[in-house]
C-alpha cells in the first residue's frame, strides 16, 4: 500500500508518540521511581540523623556531669592514704617508717595491722545542759531551750547522719628521743596531709614544762631526785607512745568516656 504525504506526516507523529511513550515507560518512569524512593529515604535518613544528633546532645552534658562527679570523687579520696601503701600490715609499717626516721626517734615497738571496714564518725562537739530538769522549771519563756536547740543542732544533725564504712589499719609504736624529737614525730603526724587521726599518746620521762616544774617544786620545797633533774634538760631522752588509726578508700575506676 502505498501512502501520501498526509499519511507518512501522521505516520511518523504516532510513531515519535509510542517511542516517546515508550521511552517514559522503559527510562523516566522507572528513574522518577527510584528518585522519589531516594527522596522518601533521605528524609527518613535525616529524621534518624535527627534523633542521633539530639542523643548525642544528650550524651554530651552526661559525660561532663560523669566527669565532674569522678573528678570531685579523686579530690575526695585523695585525702585517704592510698590503698596500695598500707593494703597490710607489712605496708602500713612502711608507710609509717620514714615519720620516725626524719624526726630521728628510735623505734622500741610497734605492732600495725592489715585493713579492715569499719564505720568512719563524725566528730562534733555537743554543748551539754548541768541540769534538765532544773533548766524546764527556770525556762519559763524558753529561751534558753531554743538557744541550746540552736547550738546543738550541727551536732544533732551528725548524730543521727548515716555513718559510711572506710578501710582502716591501726598502728601502735613505742619511741625513745630527745624531747624535742618526740615534739617533732607528734607535730609531723599531726601535719601530714592524710586522713591519720592520733587515738592517744602516752608520754614517759617528760616534764613538758621545766620552769613551771621547778618553780612549783621551789615553792612545796621539794628537792628534785637525779630522775627528775635528767629530764628538765632538753637533751634528755624520753619514751612516748602513739595509737594511730589511718584511713584509706577504694580509688573510683575511672569512667570510659570514649567507648563505642
Amino acid at each position: 500500500m502505498k501512502l501520501n504525504y498526509r499519511d507518512k506526516i501522521i505516520l511518523g507523529v504516532l510513531l515519535a508518540f509510542v517511542i516517546l511513550l515508550g521511552g517514559f515507560f522503559l527510562l523516566i518512569k522507572p528513574r522518577y521511581t527510584d528518585i522519589k524512593d531516594n527522596r522518601a529515604a533521605l528524609a527518613l535518613a535525616e529524621q534518624e540523623k535527627a534523633e542521633v544528633d539530639a542523643k548525642i546532645a544528650e550524651i554530651k552534658p552526661l559525660k561532663e556531669e560523669i566527669k565532674a562527679t569522678y573528678d570531685n570523687t579523686t579530690k575526695l579520696t585523695n585525702d585517704f592514704v592510698a590503698y596500695n601503701d598500707i593494703f597490710n600490715a607489712r605496708k602500713v609499717d612502711q608507710y609509717m617508717q620514714h615519720f620516725a626516721e626524719d624526726c630521728e626517734v628510735k623505734v622500741m615497738t610497734l605492732n600495725a595491722s592489715d585493713l579492715s571496714s569499719s564505720a568512719l564518725s563524725y566528730y562534733y562537739f555537743t554543748p551539754g545542759v548541768a541540769d534538765d530538769d532544773m533548766l524546764a522549771q527556770a525556762d519559763i519563756n524558753g529561751d534558753r531551750r531554743a538557744a541550746n536547740t540552736e547550738k546543738a543542732a550541727e551536732s544533732t544533725a551528725l548524730k543521727d547522719r548515716q555513718k559510711e564504712n572506710v578501710l582502716t589499719a591501726s598502728y601502735s609504736i613505742n619511741v625513745t628521743g630527745s624531747k624535742e624529737n618526740i615534739w617533732k614525730y607528734l607535730q609531723a603526724l599531726e601535719e601530714q596531709d592524710k586522713t591519720i587521726i592520733i587515738n592517744s599518746v602516752t608520754l614517759n620521762d617528760i616534764i613538758i614544762n621545766p620552769d613551771a616544774f621547778e618553780k612549783y617544786a621551789r615553792a612545796l620545797g621539794l628537792e628534785l631526785t637525779d630522775d627528775q633533774k635528767a629530764q628538765i634538760e632538753d637533751d634528755s631522752e624520753a619514751k612516748a607512745t602513739f595509737n594511730v588509726t589511718l584511713y584509706s578508700v577504694y580509688d573510683l575506676s575511672e569512667p570510659n568516656l570514649e567507648a563505642d
